[in-house]
């Protein structure tokens, strides 16, 4: 009667399908005695891991068949010992893998696919503007100093600007240099006579 009711109660805890894969081979002992009571809990941890880890339930099943197999042959200690590796077995977390966290801040690559905006448009335009500006400084030199490429050297400006504006660098290039070496004596004596 005992047997009966432990198998109607690992009938309940399980499918159909996985109490076919757990069903003890061999005679079930008796409850009673502390190996008996640990061998039949053995068998319903392994009813139970078969509905939540079936993998984990196959092994608990090996092990509560080698505990039953042991107690009928009067190896108490070991029976004890295929029980409790039952209940172990049985007991294993199911493995799940933990998922990849997926950032919700949208990714942009490190690699530049464009240039950086640049502020004066492009570098052909900072140069010629850079150009245009030595040429100013040299101008103004030569109005300092009174010097008689003044002239000269402020036509050169003149159309360095005038270019500059026109997107024409190379020729800004070209003017603004004449216009710095026309000054620069005139930069020279300046930068003598500054303390």
């Amino acid at each position: 009667m005992k047997h009966l009711l432990l198998a109607l109660v690992l009938a309940g805890a399980t499918s159909t399908a996985a109490f076919a894969q757990v069903v003890p081979a061999g005679t079930p002992p008796a409850p009673g005695t502390p190996t008996t009571n640990l061998i039949l809990d053995a068998m319903l941890a392994t009813a139970r891991a078969a509905s939540v880890n079936p993998n984990a339930a196959q092994s608990a099943s090996l092990n509560s068949n080698a505990a039953i197999q042991r107690y009928n042959m009067g190896d108490v200690n070991g029976a004890r010992a295929a029980a409790i590796q039952a209940l172990i077995e049985a007991n294993r977390l199911p493995y799940t893998s933990n998922p990849v966290l997926q950032s919700t801040i949208p990714q942009t690559s490190y690699l530049q696919t464009r240039p950086f905006p640049i502020a004066g448009g492009s570098v052909a335009a900072l140069d010629a503007n850079a150009f245009v500006a030595q040429a100013r400084g040299a101008v103004a030199a030569c109005t300092t100093v009174s010097s008689a490429n003044t002239a000269a050297a402020t036509q050169q400006l003149a159309a360095a600007e005038r270019d500059a504006k026109a997107g024409r660098y190379q020729d800004v290039r070209t003017e603004a240099r004449a216009a710095v070496d026309l000054c620069a004596a005139a930069q020279q004596q300046l930068n003598r006579r500054t303390p």
